[in-house]
């Protein structure tokens, strides 16, 4: 019995001590379990910050190459707009593809001017009795011209046919001929009672007092055709009503001595008006183009004035260009001392004519001139009418160009869709673009700049999904 005890006794004593030394070994590899996972989660931090470290560096450089493409691309567009609208073709718009292409955009816009439902006659003969009531000549022969564009296929058809069986004159003259035999009778005769010349007026002499001047500006010079032996005309020699469309509102030497004095007396005169008097008479005996052109503008531009047809824009800025050729205090000055001393009427006004041209500053004329012949230009193309219907829609020396575009693939045909359009007319001027090689190579550059952006911002999207995804 005592050696069973014993025996238990000692089996019972071994089996705690294996449970006693088992219970460290436990523990220890416990320990050791939170040790691994502790160093893999530092690993993958680790290995996370040099990703980090990587991909800093790149992202870096792709927001600054953004950036600079973002600058960049406007710059370059701004450059080439400047480049390809600035040339030889877009300030001279006498270049084959300019008219034909902005001759195309006039013969559409004539075709969507009447609906085809088969009143298109009487919806194109309407248009020419109302521009003859308004006394509109040049307005009424552009519709005459767009017949082919305004009426039906068969009346379109016959006017053409009409016109190719004649031999005399121009395209249009042959044309309009042979539209005229589509208008009803009466509007017919009217048109060619209305644009038959005139016989040559008399012109008298002014004897008009100064007091009478005073009292009634309007009427010192009347709106009457041109007398003058000058060559120049304001309207082509073709064109039936070219007698009766010129008109001659600068009078003469001393009526602009008459208010110049008025002017400096300080009386309600309009500088910028006797200014534009002042520079037509000082360039009506002169045999030069550019002189005639300056002339003849003179006195359109003096119409369109007293009629209030002009932009205000565009008066400021034809103000602005007739200031630097005659600036107005320096020219006040000049004129005070130049009525000074008494003299005979026809002594003092050679004075003052040439106080007004020794005041001129040569460069600003020469600018002046330029756009007042602009304007000659296409009063030669339409008429003197037809000038101010197409200037009354520009407010910029840029729709200026555009207005003797269309006046130069258009003729008459413009003054019409002026009338029918207004300041949009000039959208239809196709001012083309001369591409060389220095254009190719910066319109190269602009698609290489976009390339570049395009990839940088896709780049950009995919590493941040990349990012995103982890």
């Amino acid at each position: 019995m005592a050696m069973a005890g014993l025996c238990e006794g000692f089996c019972s004593l071994s089996s705690n001590e294996h449970l006693i030394s088992s219970t460290p070994l436990c523990a220890k590899g416990g320990h050791n379990l939170r040790k691994s996972d502790r160093q893999d989660r530092a690993e993958e931090m680790t290995s996370r910050w040099r990703q980090r470290e990587v991909q800093r560096p790149s992202t870096w450089r792709q927001s600054l190459l953004f950036n600079s493409l973002i600058l960049l691309l406007p710059i370059f567009a701004a450059r080439i707009i400047i480049a390809a609208y600035t040339s030889d073709i877009a300030t001279d718009p006498l270049s084959l593809e300019a008219r034909t292409e902005t001759r195309q955009e006039i013969e559409s816009e004539f075709q969507d001017l009447v609906v085809g439902n088969g009143t298109e006659r009487a919806a194109w003969a309407a248009r020419i009795e109302q521009t003859l009531d308004e006394r509109a000549f040049s307005a009424a022969r552009g519709y005459l011209l767009a017949a082919p564009l305004m009426l039906d296929r068969q009346d379109s058809a016959a006017v053409l046919a009409a016109a190719d069986a004649e031999s005399s004159g121009s395209r249009d003259q042959r044309l309009a001929r042979a539209a005229l035999l589509f208008l009803p009778e009466e509007l017919r005769a009217s048109y060619q009672r209305s644009t038959a010349p005139p016989e040559p007026p008399v012109l008298e002499e002014d004897t008009d007092s100064d007091e009478a001047d005073g009292e009634n500006e309007e009427a010192m010079i009347v709106e009457t055709p041109r007398a003058t032996g000058s060559p120049v005309r304001l309207a082509p020699i073709d064109e039936p009503f070219a007698a009766s469309q010129s008109f001659f509102l600068l009078g003469d030497a001393k009526d602009l001595t008459r208010r110049s004095q008025r002017w400096i007396n300080g009386e309600p005169v309009d500088s910028l008006q006797l200014r534009l008097r002042a520079l037509g008479l000082i360039n009506q005996n002169q045999s030069t183009p550019q002189s005639q052109a300056v002339f003849e503008t003179a006195s359109i531009l003096l119409a369109a004035l007293r009629a209030g047809r002009l932009n205000d824009r565009f008066v400021g800025y034809l103000g602005s260009r007739v200031e630097d050729a005659l600036p107005e205090e320096a020219l006040r000055e000049a004129l005070a001392i130049a009525f000074e001393p008494v003299m005979t009427t026809e002594t003092r006004s050679v004075e003052v004519l040439a106080t007004y041209q020794a005041s001129l500053q040569p460069e600003a004329k020469a600018r002046l001139s330029r756009d007042m012949m602009i304007i000659a230009r296409i009063a030669e193309l339409t008429s003197s009418t037809g000038a101010i219907t197409l200037v009354e829609q520009a407010t910029t020396p840029e729709d200026m160009r555009r207005a003797l575009l269309l006046s130069e693939a258009g003729g008459h045909r413009s003054v019409a869709l002026a009338r029918e359009l207004g300041p949009d007319v000039l959208s239809l001027a196709q001012i083309g673009v001369k591409w060389n090689r220095w254009m190719v190579f910066q319109v190269m550059g602009l698609m290489a700049l976009g390339m570049a952006l395009i990839w940088t911002t896709l780049s950009a999207l995919t590493q941040a999904e990349t990012i995103r995804a982890r």
